[in-house]
């Protein structure tokens, strides 16, 4: 199956060249005076970062804080001369210990879009060693201190929902840790969202999209659940993941089984989508005593509803992925889908130094298919 995805997300650069969805330096072009390009991050790798944030330096270009480019989007103020914003999604560990030395060494600085519903208050053992682990309150409070990183939303818990009565899969392991936990749906505990990690293993788990869509959530019935959760329980418990086969033997348990259920009511929708964008906010203001008033959609998801409700909470931005039509968000362009291009194409931009596109899909598809580089 990842493979699978792999292979899908190869063809998506070809594709959306295709489809001129990439700024112009991209492939060879100049940056247009003006132009601030948004660069997304997620896990940092010492190498790999390390060189980005030198061509950056090499070449005189200015990393800007959230107010500035905000000041830049409304038209309080110019863009400097070759500007760039550097943001990284999730919050996750490897800022601590990749992150902030390097944004140190060369004086730059980033905005950090975090989940504040799934933060630990500090780092485990276990997580300074599995190298998937999200940042802590004490390393967020320190980082936030130190004042290179700032940090805005990526809603309260990067929540997914069902929203049909249709297993796609059965909670395993894998599924309990690390940044896996966030492509789990809630799970509706009898009125009580819980998490992946509150979840018994081998709970069915059904179709679903992020909350922040315009979609209605399914809320099945417990029963479905029981057989399947008894089944890996009787067989081992975590062991019985390691065995050929183990999907057909849950699929066995749901086989013919009607899913029982509800769709949310319109004010169970506005009232959850408003917890995760106000909730959010709350949270991260209350430790880091600074205004938080930027959002990231998880999966870059939003619908009318959520963008709705998303100005209603505070919000004056909200930062996705690539937007139609829209290669780099230029003033006077739409606060509410500012455009962000992937980190793999920071070494494209302008100056000494710069790679080829040629290079850089290598490397990427080498990352991609098994190697590191």
């Amino acid at each position: 199956m990842r493979f699978v995805q792999d292979i899908r997300e190869i063809w998506e650069v070809p594709r959306d060249l295709l489809l001129r969805r990439y700024p112009a330096f991209v492939t060879g072009g100049a940056l247009a005076p003006g132009d601030v390009p948004v660069f997304v991050f997620h896990d940092l790798e010492p190498a790999s970062f390390g060189r980005k944030l030198q061509h950056l330096a090499d070449n005189g270009y200015r990393t800007l804080s959230s107010s500035e480019y905000l000041d830049v989007l409304t038209g309080a103020r110019p863009a400097p001369d070759r500007a760039v914003v550097l943001t990284f999604d999730d919050g996750r560990g490897s800022l601590w210990s990749v992150g902030q030395p390097l944004l140190e060494r060369h004086g730059m600085k980033g905005i950090v879009f975090v989940v504040p519903g799934r933060v630990p208050d500090h780092v485990g053992a276990r997580d300074r060693t599995d190298g998937d682990a999200f940042l802590s309150w004490e390393q967020i409070e320190a980082l936030s201190g130190k004042g290179l990183l700032e940090f805005q939303s990526h809603t309260h818990r990067h929540a997914r929902v069902h929203t049909a009565p249709e297993v796609v899969g059965f909670l395993a392991p894998p599924m309990q840790r690390g940044y896996a936990v966030m492509d789990v749906p809630l799970v509706d505990d009898h009125g009580v969202d819980r998490l992946a990690s509150q979840v018994p293993l081998g709970t069915p788990l059904l179709r679903s999209e992020p909350r922040t869509a315009e979609v209605w959530r399914f809320h099945e019935e417990a029963d479905i659940r029981d057989a399947c959760v008894r089944r890996v329980a009787d067989e081992g418990g975590e062991a019985f993941f390691s065995r050929p086969g183990w999907p057909r033997r849950l699929r066995e348990c749901v086989r013919r089984r009607t899913i029982r259920g509800r769709t949310e009511s319109p004010e169970e929708r506005e009232t959850a989508i408003r917890f995760e964008l106000a909730e959010a906010r709350r949270v991260l203001e209350g430790r880091t005593g600074r205004p938080v008033v930027h959002l990231c959609y998880p999966w870059h998801a939003s619908g009318p509803t959520a963008r709705r409700l998303a100005r209603a909470a505070g919000y004056r931005t909200a930062f996705c992925g690539k937007v139609p039509g829209v290669t780099i968000t230029r003033p006077g362009g739409d606060l509410e889908r500012i455009a962000r291009i992937g980190e793999d194409y920071v070494e494209l931009l302008p100056g000494r130094g710069r790679e080829s596109l040629g290079s850089v899909l290598a490397r990427k598809w080498s990352r991609r298919l098994g190697g590191r580089t």
